[in-house]
């Protein structure tokens, strides 16, 4: 009594001897749960830029390692991706659990946050110079229209001044102009 018991089952055996040498024994089971919940800190969110054309990044981290008041917790990561492979843009939930001998658990998560931050490119034809159609005071005029590209999919491209080939332009000088914009709203335009 007063001694400290193990987690898990202990048998206590007390035996009464008399004068005699008659003996008597009897035994009880004192059994020790535990209850408490182990523990885990994850690191603070990661955001790194993506890589120069590409629609990825490399995000490393020190996987965290759970504790508990008993030997024999054991750590695993439950979602997400391991630390220095390639990640997407956008949010990747990195969460880990430790389970410790007892069966009790605790888990973190952080986030691994990879930003677009490449301009897409667009690059629009020479500028255009052509005769009037004849008896009129304009010319229809048609050339390749220009569509941009970038490093992730999802970029799409809008005239955003001018007629658009195929248009009848009146004389003197009308600026063509072309937007592409990213899916993570980045843009770059070109005229001519």
């Amino acid at each position: 009594s007063g001694a400290s018991f193990p987690v898990g089952s202990t048998t206590e055996t007390y035996t009464v001897t008399d004068a005699a040498g008659n003996i008597a024994s009897c035994s009880f089971t004192v059994t020790v749960n535990d209850t408490e919940n182990p523990t885990i800190a994850c690191p603070s969110d990661i955001t790194v830029d993506n890589l120069a054309g590409l629609c990825n990044a490399v995000a490393t981290f020190t996987a965290p390692t759970g504790m508990d008041n008993c030997p024999g917790a054991t750590t695993v990561q439950t979602a997400g991706q391991a630390s220095g492979t390639l990640f997407p843009t956008g949010t990747t939930v990195q969460t880990f659990t430790v389970t410790d001998a007892s069966g009790n658990t605790a888990s973190c998560s952080f986030n691994v946050i990879v930003s677009d931050n490449e301009d897409p490119v667009i690059a629009c034809p020479s500028d255009i110079s052509v005769s009037n159609d004849a008896g009129q005071c304009d010319a229809v005029v048609n050339y390749s229209v220009p569509v941009g590209t970038d490093n992730c999919t999802g970029a799409t491209t809008a005239q955003t001044a001018g007629l658009g080939s195929g248009a009848t332009f009146p004389i003197g000088t009308t600026t063509e102009t072309y937007t592409v914009t990213d899916a993570a709203g980045n843009t770059t335009s070109c005229s001519f």
